[in-house]
């Protein structure tokens, strides 16, 4: 379950992004699909993402989108790693 939410997070991030950079371009992204799956290869994990468009985009378009899919957000923070403190109090 925290690998789902932590999955979600990713893709939620993501289709805001892309649809609100499509709009942004006027491209006419009728929809998208963001399918997020966390995999554990060798004791490490892995995040495999895959990327569906709708509409009526060109290969210029769909390049440019998957392009700003590696710099949402979530996906900086999840490529750079981030530190964690614990207190407890």
């Amino acid at each position: 379950m925290p690998y789902e939410l932590l999955c979600s997070a990713l893709g939620a991030c993501t289709a805001i992004t892309l649809r609100m950079y499509a709009e942004r371009k006027g491209w006419p992204l009728r929809g998208l699909h963001v399918d997020v799956r966390f995999e554990s290869k060798g004791g490490e994990g892995a995040i495999a993402r895959v990327l569906s468009f709708e509409g009526e985009l060109n290969s210029d378009q769909r390049a440019r989108l998957a392009d700003i899919a590696e710099r949402t957000p979530v996906t900086l923070t999840l490529k750079q790693g981030v530190v964690i403190t614990t207190s407890v109090v």
